[in-house]
């Protein structure tokens, strides 16, 4: 059952928050990194990383976060797409699901 807080960010469009909040306490393990890093590529689309992460943060929410400057650090653009490197996204990732 979700809280006021956990509805009132889904509502207000905050899945990422929300999504940091339940795997923090369910995935946040070394396994799950290390699987995650095992299937990116060196260099790889918003599409790819949220799909390495089983969907827990949409594509559109990493471009959001980008344009906040809260996404991952090293992220290039070719074209209409922008790519993030491996290496960073993962300390970004380990950052951000603590």
């Amino acid at each position: 059952m979700l809280d006021f807080r956990q509805m009132y960010n889904l509502i207000r469009g905050d899945q990422a928050r929300y999504e940091q909040q339940l795997v923090q306490h369910e995935i946040n393990s070394p396994a799950f990194y290390k699987a995650i890093e095992a299937a990116l590529p060196p260099v790889f689309t918003r599409k790819t990383a949220s799909q390495a992460i089983g969907g827990l943060i949409s594509p559109k929410t990493f471009s959001n976060l980008n344009a906040l400057g809260q996404g991952p650090s090293v992220a290039g653009k070719l074209g209409s797409k922008v790519a993030y490197e491996r290496d960073s996204f993962m300390k970004w990732l380990r950052q951000r699901l603590r």
